[in-house]
């Protein structure tokens, strides 16, 4: 069996577990883009271990795919456990301009740390690829950090489970936005496989984090969140 295929089968398996965490925790009510994005995970890995055996560019245009859709579920649980911040602390929805305005602070900041280029002689379809790797790796750190901001300018209280997930998302952005950056550098083959394997690596820990985490005892805030949700109904 090679690295590859253990962190595949690895992913799988934890995958599974946070699963039946979420279910019996019940986050599937109070955070159901996030658990709609952990049933894609599964769906799109179990067949991504039958996909390395199509042909390159067949392969090539399914992970195209797979990355676009990957990568707008995070962005929309970004925007999901901002509302449920909102909800968290009773506060009223902020400005259109002030969310604009931060996000567009934070992407410049995150598109100067390093020179962000593309092979000019690569075929289309890999240009495309680091393209959208470099855009979305841009767009998931920036918008972790308007969230970030824009909570910390309004003195918001985090909920237990929405913190530990937004965690994980910022801890697995940075590592992946580190990648890319070096992959617009790029030192081979070889080396660039190695960063795309601990990049996996990352995701791995975070999901082992997530799993350690919704097995323990369910917050208070977030039992008596439900309480309140079980009480209105």
């Amino acid at each position: 069996m090679t690295l590859d295929s253990a962190l595949q089968l690895a992913g799988l398996g934890l995958q599974a577990v946070l699963f039946a965490l979420l279910i019996w925790r019940r986050v599937y009510r109070t955070l159901p883009v996030f658990f709609c994005y952990l049933v894609w995970c599964l769906c799109s890995d179990a067949l991504a271990i039958v996909a390395v055996r199509w042909p390159p560019e067949v392969y090539l245009r399914f992970f195209l795919v797979n990355l676009t859709i990957d990568d707008l579920f995070l962005v929309a649980i970004l925007i999901e456990l901002g509302r449920a911040v909102l909800r968290h602390n009773r506060a009223t929805a902020p400005g259109r301009f002030l969310l604009f305005f931060l996000f567009v602070l934070a992407g410049l900041l995150v598109f100067s740390l390093a020179k962000w280029v593309v092979a000019p002689r690569a075929p289309m379809l890999e240009q495309l690829y680091m393209i959208l790797l470099q855009g979305f790796a841009i767009l998931r750190v920036a918008v972790l950090l308007t969230l970030v901001w824009w909570s910390s300018l309004k003195g918001l209280r985090w909920p237990n489970y929405e913190l530990q997930i937004a965690s994980g998302l910022g801890f697995y952005a940075i590592v992946a936005l580190a990648v890319v950056i070096v992959h617009t550098h790029s030192f081979g083959w070889a080396q660039d496989h190695r960063l795309d394997q601990i990049q996996v690596a990352s995701y791995l820990g975070v999901l082992a984090y997530w799993v350690l985490y919704f097995s323990q005892k369910a917050p208070e805030g977030n039992i008596s969140m439900h309480k309140r949700k079980i009480f209105c109904y």
